[in-house]
């Protein structure tokens, strides 16, 4: 019951390319993860109150 991360905290200063892209994949995997996860979280919630 978790709540969902919130986003990747970007550095006060000038970031790498490779660097930017790299916290961008890791904010696109936790909204991912976390919207699978508020998916099972309903369908079980539902399924349990049947």
């Amino acid at each position: 019951m978790a709540e969902c991360k919130g986003v990747v905290s970007i550095p006060h200063r000038f970031v790498p390319y490779d660097e930017l892209v790299r916290l961008h994949a890791i904010d696109r995997q936790s909204l991912g993860d976390c919207k699978r996860r508020d998916h099972a979280k309903a369908l079980t919630i539902k399924a349990l109150t049947k």
